[in-house]
């Protein structure tokens, strides 16, 4: 099926195909009004580029664990409201608390990583040890002895 001005338009396997979402994700988010389609006479759902793109962004801010009703939020608010003046207010609003919010996850995501590197520096001290990995059997222990332990460290060595 193709629209007036010869817009490429998708059925929705081949929308859950390009966008990495789930045929139930699709449907879902088209009841939220994120994604929208055209029926055909036969009931075949249609999605446009547009509906294309979105699809993939929802996939990727979900990746991101972004909620659904944050994505529902973003792609609905501007009909709620009379003018442009509203509408742009409260969704500056919603981008600007998802902005705050992404800041504080990639701060989270860099500690853990700074986490993950330090680690490694200690851990690569192992390489070549000879002994079972452990504090009994190896009395000179990188991961035992470092004073730059780190949680993660803990977590790999510990005893259950």
């Amino acid at each position: 099926m193709s629209s007036s001005n010869s817009e490429r338009s998708y059925k929705i396997g081949e929308l859950a195909k390009l966008s990495g979402l789930s045929v139930r994700s699709i449907r879902g988010y088209e009841e939220m009004g994120i994604i929208s389609s055209i029926r055909s006479e036969g009931g075949t759902r249609y999605y446009s580029e547009a509906g294309l793109t979105i699809a993939k962004l929802a996939h990727r801010m979900r990746n991101l664990n972004i909620p659904v009703t944050t994505i529902q939020e973003i792609a609905t608010k501007r009909r709620d409201f009379e003018t442009g003046d509203m509408s742009s207010a409260a969704i500056t609003d919603i981008l600007e608390s998802l902005s705050d919010e992404l800041r504080g996850q990639a701060a989270r995501m860099l500690e853990l990583e700074d986490e993950v590197m330090r680690t490694l520096r200690i851990i690569r001290g192992c390489r070549g040890c000879q002994n079972l990995p452990s504090a009994k059997t190896c009395p000179d222990c990188p991961m035992e002895k470092s004073d730059a332990k780190t949680d993660l460290s803990q977590m790999i060595w510990h005893d259950s």
